[in-house]
């Protein structure tokens, strides 16, 4: 599965989930400590989390102040797959389907 999302000012990011990292979490949000770093003052700085649990990935709110949606609705947990819009602050991160092998490094652009 991949992830991605317009940067502020041009540019765009791509993450690779893979099913193989099971219980990893993959954070999402402003802060330095995130994995995905988001560029919106409305994201928490630890947003959400996206972790692959029993042949799924699950996308959890991490108590952020503006809330976690998926396909427009609020959510605390739910399941993505590809086609699904995340929408953290004034982010959209869309989850698309991964049709070409490889590592699971983030590539900006």
């Amino acid at each position: 599965m991949i992830l991605t999302y317009e940067k502020k000012g041009g540019g765009r990011v791509s993450l690779r989930l893979r099913e193989v990292d099971v219980g990893k979490a993959v954070t999402l949000g402003r802060g330095r400590e995130a994995v995905v770093r988001v560029d919106d003052e409305k994201c928490s700085r630890i947003h959400a989390a996206i972790r692959y649990w029993d042949g799924y990935f699950i996308l959890r709110d991490m108590h952020s102040n503006n809330g976690t949606f998926k396909n427009g609705t609020r959510i605390e947990v739910a399941r993505i797959v590809p086609g699904d819009v995340i929408r953290m602050g004034e982010t959209d991160v869309f989850v698309n389907k991964d049709d070409v092998s490889g590592d699971d490094t983030v590539v900006v652009s």
